[in-house]
């Protein structure tokens, strides 16, 4: 009988890391990596046999937490290694401190990586996949999510290459979602009377999109037609694009 895959899924804490583990619930061994204490986290899903703490504003200290981590629970193959974990800024790109674009970055862009690095020999046992959260603001001029965005081009940049050098052991992915319900809009500040990000769908109902969208072996994967749209969009009416958003600006 064959063993469940073992799934694992960065920023699993909270919003869609935490709807894409119920969503494997039950049909894969869970590895889930958040940077809160497991005794704060009262969801069933996080045990000791599930549940990695670390921090991935360190990514090279995430990945040795990570490996010594996988290591103790008798864990010596992954079969889908899921880079969800992100963080947002919004306002204007003069009041995000370096401290904060560092932070930013460390996150989005290097802990994805380095896990991958390290936890490679691991993925290549299973000849699994690595799959990579994006968003379609890495198609498009993204005015006051600047940073966001561009951590996210820069990462769907280095996954066209890798998944040139990987193939065929490892299937390199990445998945464009659009905007979703999820709590980053209210810690970054976002106000609801510029975006009511409560209309956004549910991260529930985009984290079931993915999973069905990761039966296809496609580079990239859109989620939902109106991401599609804007990915289709920012790449071909790039200067439209950027004539409607500067007239936006005047009147916000």
């Amino acid at each position: 009988m064959r063993s469940l895959p073992v799934v694992l899924i960065t920023g699993a804490t909270d919003g869609l890391g935490l709807a894409l583990a119920r969503q494997y619930a039950g049909h894969a061994r869970l590895v889930l990596l958040g940077r809160r204490p497991l005794a704060m986290l009262a969801d069933p899903l996080f045990s000791a046999a599930t549940y990695c703490q670390a921090d991935l504003a360190d990514p090279q200290q995430a990945a040795q937490t990570l490996r010594t981590w996988l290591t103790a629970h008798s864990i010596n193959q992954l079969d889908l290694l899921m880079h969800n974990a992100a963080v947002g800024w919004y306002g204007p790109l003069a009041q995000q401190s370096p401290a904060e674009i560092e932070q930013l970055l460390q996150i989005n862009l290097a802990a994805p990586l380095v896990l991958t690095d390290a936890l490679l020999p691991f993925v290549a046992a299973a000849h699994g996949r690595v799959v990579l959260i994006s968003s379609v603001a890495s198609q498009l001029p993204a005015p006051l999510y600047a940073s966001y965005g561009a951590s996210k081009a820069a990462l769907e940049a280095w996954a066209r290459s890798v998944r040139l050098e990987l193939q065929p052991r490892v299937l390199v992915q990445v998945v464009r979602i659009g905007a979703t319900r999820t709590g980053m809009h209210a810690k970054v500040g976002m106000p609801r009377s510029q975006v009511d990000w409560m209309r956004f769908p549910a991260a529930e109902a985009v984290a079931a999109q993915i999973v069905d969208a990761l039966r296809s072996q496609r580079f990239v994967l859109t989620i939902g037609w109106r991401a599609r749209l804007l990915a289709w969009s920012g790449s071909w009416l790039g200067a439209g694009i950027e004539w409607m958003l500067r007239r936006w600006q005047r009147f916000v």
